[in-house]
């Protein structure tokens, strides 16, 4: 069974470029309520 490279990356995106979404906007949100607890 070949590996189509071309699904590859396409798979390899739609995991990624999501995970990428989810992990900047925790960062955000985690940045912001250590902020506001310093406060």
């Amino acid at each position: 069974m070949e590996v189509n490279i071309l699904a590859f990356i396409a798979t390899a995106l739609f995991i990624l470029v999501p995970t990428a979404f989810l992990l900047i906007i925790y960062v955000k949100t985690v940045s912001q309520m250590i902020n506001l607890n310093e406060t």
